[in-house]
């Protein structure tokens, strides 16, 4: 087979696309698969340096990206620019990926990335959606190296299969899983607030139903059943007739029984 001649990948697409579809290797659609710059981050520098670090919930924290001392001729190697695509290539973040969508200030990006462009034609938000996709996942555990310090290579990228959609579908299913996705975004904010109720709602409840039966509000009140008044007015005696035996010694504090009478509190003190 020619140098330069398709290879067939029939035998390795995962799933049927519509007709209108193209499966496509990753590498063909890129126009450039690059790793970044290595160089120590400074406070003070020639231009910025975009780390992974940098990188929280699909955005990048500018005011935290450090400075590097880079040479001018290298500088437009690995300028940043809107559209390019980030990907982690090693560590605990490894396959995160990040759509560049403005850069504020000249940077560049730190060598644990990995930069990929591709042609215009293209829906960048669409390749970001992929991804993100269970399909992307897959292919990057199959092609990452199980080290200590795991890590995906740029040949791993190159490879990957993608499903490419028509042009003006691309853009249509972008705004589709944007609708969507707010939906999801909420429904993660529902979730976790129900996770938090789930697990402190036990605790509450219990504290509410105790609560309610100190209040006599937990069972329906029986009117023919004997008042507390006369309840407490027996231990009152019977812990009177164990002093006087000497059993038990009386408090230094005189102990005070309140009791309701007419709708009103009187306090009785009991003395020897």
């Amino acid at each position: 087979m020619g140098k330069n001649e398709p290879v067939c990948i029939a035998d390795e697409v995962p799933f049927e696309i519509p007709e209108s579809w193209e499966w496509v290797r990753w590498g063909t659609l890129s126009e450039s698969i690059q790793y970044g710059y290595n160089a120590p981050a400074q406070k003070n520098g020639r231009i910025k340096m975009v780390r992974i670090s940098d990188i929280q919930d699909n955005s990048v924290i500018w005011e935290t990206v450090p400075y590097c001392d880079i040479k001018e001729g290298k500088i437009d190697a690995y300028l940043l620019k809107p559209n390019d695509i980030l990907f982690a290539r090693t560590g605990g973040t490894v396959g995160k990926s990040y759509l560049v969508q403005e850069v504020p200030e000249e940077a560049i990006y730190a060598g644990y990335l990995i930069r990929t462009r591709y042609s215009n034609q293209l829906c960048p938000q669409y390749l970001k959606y992929f991804m993100e996709s269970e399909l992307y996942w897959s292919q990057l555990r199959e092609g990452t190296i199980a080290t200590a310090q795991p890590n995906c290579n740029g040949k791993t990228l190159g490879n990957m299969l993608v499903p490419i959609p028509p042009a003006d579908e691309q853009i249509r299913i972008v705004e589709k899983l944007n609708a969507v996705m707010v939906h999801v975004i909420e429904y993660g904010t529902v979730d976790s607030k129900s996770k938090h109720l789930n697990n402190i709602f036990p605790e509450r409840l219990k504290k509410s139903i105790l609560q309610e039966a100190i209040q006599g509000k937990l069972v329906p009140q029986d009117p023919n059943a004997e008042p507390a008044s006369v309840l407490l007015e027996r231990i009152r005696a019977e812990k009177e007739k164990l002093i006087q035996e000497g059993k038990i010694k009386r408090d230094k504090h005189e102990s005070v029984i309140f009791r309701r009478d007419n709708s009103h509190y009187r306090n009785i003190i009991c003395k020897s």
